[in-house]
């Protein structure tokens, strides 16, 4: 099976049902895809999205005939239950039913180990056109408050892991500590996801990948709940990975050359668990709704253990 858009993994699920069987479908997760050496460096996880990318391709390519050809609309919820490891074989059971003039699609995708993700998607006919999205009313825009002014790359880079090509956060123009954030993204057609497009893709095939737009708003919720215990060197010391995401509303495709407005509001902090909401927006429009997310502290020695060869149990959560 070809791929038919951009997206951050190289793989592509492939059908391992047969005819009348509940959909399903397998992927390999190589040491070679090039969200690994950028992702946590040194510290091999699978990143959380790419499991929902896995899951979207799966749903694309499983579509029911009766739904005709249609588009994920919305990341209804996910929760990550274990990591993914380089060379883990991954399988994503499928079941689809219709909701409202719209398709569900309800997933788990599970390692040798055990479950990984559940992931709850909808659908929408791809000729749906959204309207355009109400940007922010005057009293939603982000207060003004005391905080630590707009932070260059080279400062989010002390306080995030994520390195070449998977640090998407090129600006933070506002910090206000366990409160807000505001940052930038610039979509550009140079990224490494647009590489394995064919020449005469058109504008629909250029649409950044929904995976990294999350993983992007997600980075910049990560250097609010990091910003006064900052951690770049992921191998020692907490590592912040995803508990669920849920109610992330993709409004439309985001194409190069569009910059991106990530705002971030921290909902509630758990001792090492803090819970996120906020939206993304291009020009004034919003572009991404997200309703929740959640992050959670983890000491790295429990998940070094994890590793695939290391004695120690796998421990739960993976970004």
């Amino acid at each position: 099976m070809a791929v038919l858009d951009a997206g951050p993994v190289r793989a592509v699920p492939e059908i391992a049902s047969g005819p009348g069987e509940p959909p399903r479908t397998v992927v390999q997760v190589d040491a070679d895809e090039r969200v690994f050496p950028g992702h946590y460096p040194g510290f091999p996880i699978f990143p959380g999205v790419c499991v929902v990318e896995q899951v979207r391709r799966s749903a694309l390519a499983t579509v029911p005939a009766e739904a005709g050809k249609v588009i994920v609309r919305a990341v209804e919820s996910t929760r990550f239950l274990s990591p993914v490891f380089p060379g883990d074989r991954l399988t994503v059971e499928l079941k689809w039913s219709p909701r409202n003039g719209a398709w569900r699609c309800e997933a788990v995708a599970s390692t040798e180990r055990g479950r990984a993700a559940t992931v709850r998607l909808r659908l929408v006919a791809a000729a749906e056109e959204p309207g355009p999205a109400a940007g922010p009313a005057a009293g939603d825009a982000p207060r003004p408050g005391e905080g630590v002014g707009a932070l260059t790359i080279g400062e989010i880079k002390k306080v995030l892991p994520h390195r070449y090509p998977m640090l998407l956060v090129d600006r933070v123009d506002e910090l206000v500590p366990a409160e807000r954030l505001t940052a930038v993204k610039a979509v550009t057609c140079n990224e490494p996801w647009y590489q394995d497009l064919a020449e005469e893709a058109g504008d629909e095939e250029h649409a950044y990948p929904q995976a990294l737009l999350v993983e992007s708003w997600c980075q910049a919720a990560g250097v609010l709940a990091a910003w006064d215990r900052p951690n770049p060197d992921v191998l020692s010391g907490q590592v912040m990975l995803f508990g669920s995401i849920s109610d992330v509303v993709l409004a439309r495709p985001v194409l190069p050359g569009e910059v991106l407005e990530h705002r971030v509001r921290l909902v509630r902090a758990l001792s090492d668990t803090v819970i996120f909401e906020g939206e993304s927006l291009s020009a004034g429009e919003i572009v991404m709704e997200v309703g929740r997310v959640v992050m959670a502290m983890r000491p790295a020695g429990e998940l070094t253990g994890a590793l695939p060869g290391a004695p120690a149990a796998v421990a739960a959560g993976a970004h």
